[in-house]
């Protein structure tokens, strides 16, 4: 017997109304994996400065980012042209400026802890980690401006 799908199961209605912010969670899955990857490698195995390391993973991922949240996330109609200098402005101020502000909070904020004084890697990813869950928001509500279109609900 097959399984029918269902039309008003709650979470289908909230994915169909919500598609953009469900796109925009699983690209920044990505690229969030890919930054803390790049981050994990710079600060820890390279031993670059934590916030150098950050800037130098979401500059490096920033490409990636640009073209599937204008092609898949928002499925923007406007010129990239139009929009790249938006995006990487939004972008880095969020990474670079808000991000960087908080590695260096959480940093300053909990370096007696003992556990973080013994586990110096798990401290750099545990403050870098800070600063993406609150670049993310600021970052989805400056993407949406960007690139939604007049009269089209994303």
């Amino acid at each position: 017997m097959e399984k029918q799908t269902n039309k008003n199961d709650p979470f289908l209605v909230f994915v169909r109304r919500h598609e953009s912010i469900v796109r925009f969670l699983f690209i920044g899955s990505i690229n969030t994996l890919i930054d803390l990857s790049l981050y994990a490698i710079f600060a820890n195995l390279l031993g670059i400065k934590p916030v150098i390391a950050s800037i130098m993973s979401t500059g490096i991922t920033l490409c990636f980012s640009f073209f599937m949240n204008h092609y898949f996330v928002f499925r923007s109609q406007k010129k990239k042209r139009h929009t790249a200098l938006l995006f990487v402005s939004v972008t880095l101020f969020n990474v670079w400026i808000v991000q960087s502000l908080v590695i260096t909070a959480v940093l300053h904020s909990f370096d007696s802890v003992a556990f973080f004084k013994d586990h110096l890697w798990t401290f750099n990813m545990f403050a870098k980690v800070c600063g993406v869950c609150v670049s993310l928001v600021l970052n989805y509500i400056g993407y949406r401006t960007i690139f939604k279109s007049k009269g089209i609900n994303n």
